[in-house]
C-alpha cells in the first residue's frame, strides 16, 4: 500500500514538471527573435598583404611630347620634328614585398601604348607600401623601343633609349586605384645604324605622362 502511494507521488511530481517545462518552452517560442545586426561593409578599404608576392595591372591614357629640333636627311631639306602624341596605355608588373613592416616592393614591369604612335618598355621598379597601402610611390628604370615617323618616309623607323619613371598609386578600395606617373630619360636614338646615318644621328628629347586605373593584388 505504501509503495502504491509512493508511486502516485512520483508520477504527480513528474506530471507537474512536464507541465512547467511545456509552459517555459511556449514562452521561449513566443519571445520575438532579434536578428543580429552586422555593421555595413566599408566602401573604402586599404589593400591587405596576404603574400610576399604581388602583381599589378594598369590601363589608361598616355601623353608623350617629342622634340628633335632640326633634323636633316642626307641630300635632303632639314625639317623640324615636334610631336604631341595621345595613346591608350597598359602595363603589368610582378614582384616581391617585404622588408621593414612590409614596406619595400621590388619588381619588374612591362608596359606599352598605342595610338598616334606606339611603344613598348620594360625594366625594374622600386616601390614603397606607405600608409597601409593607401599611397604607393615608385621609381623605375628601363629600356623603351618606339615607333618613329618622319615626313615623306615610307619605310618603318624605330627609336630606342633608356627611360626613368617616377609616380604613385593612390588606393581607392582593396588595391583598386589610380596611377599617375612621369617618364623621361636619355634622348631617343634611331634603332638601325643605317637609318641613323641617313638622318645624321638625330637626338629626340621626350617627356611622357601616364594616367591609369590600376589594380594591385597582394595575394599571389
Amino acid at each position: 500500500m505504501r509503495i502504491f502511494q509512493f508511486t502516485k507521488v512520483i508520477f504527480f511530481i513528474l506530471f507537474i514538471s512536464f507541465i512547467n517545462a511545456e509552459d517555459m518552452n511556449n514562452e521561449n517560442n513566443n519571445t520575438p527573435h532579434t536578428p543580429e545586426i552586422k555593421p555595413p561593409a566599408k566602401l573604402l578599404t586599404h589593400p591587405i598583404v596576404l603574400s610576399p608576392n604581388y602583381g599589378v595591372f594598369k590601363i589608361g591614357y598616355a601623353y608623350q611630347y617629342q622634340n628633335g629640333a632640326q633634323i636633316s636627311k642626307s641630300n635632303g631639306t632639314p625639317f623640324e620634328y615636334i610631336q604631341n602624341n595621345s595613346m591608350i596605355y597598359f602595363g603589368i608588373e610582378r614582384g616581391w614585398i617585404g622588408g621593414f613592416r612590409q614596406m619595400i616592393m621590388l619588381g619588374g614591369y612591362v608596359d606599352g601604348a598605342f595610338g598616334q604612335t606606339f611603344f613598348l618598355s620594360g625594366g625594374a621598379k622600386l616601390s614603397f607600401f606607405l600608409l597601409n597601402g593607401w599611397i604607393i610611390p615608385y621609381v623605375s628604370l628601363g629600356y623603351q623601343v618606339e615607333n618613329l615617323e618622319f615626313p615623306k618616309e615610307s619605310s618603318p623607323l624605330f627609336m630606342h633609349t633608356g627611360v626613368a619613371s617616377i609616380g604613385a598609386h593612390f588606393n581607392i578600395t582593396k588595391g583598386f586605384g589610380i596611377d599617375l606617373s612621369l617618364r623621361s630619360g636619355l634622348p631617343f636614338f634611331i634603332l638601325r645604324p643605317i637609318d641613323a646615318r641617313e638622318y645624321n644621328h638625330p637626338h629626340i628629347n621626350h617627356l611622357g605622362v601616364m594616367l591609369s586605373f590600376s589594380f594591385y593584388d597582394f595575394s599571389l
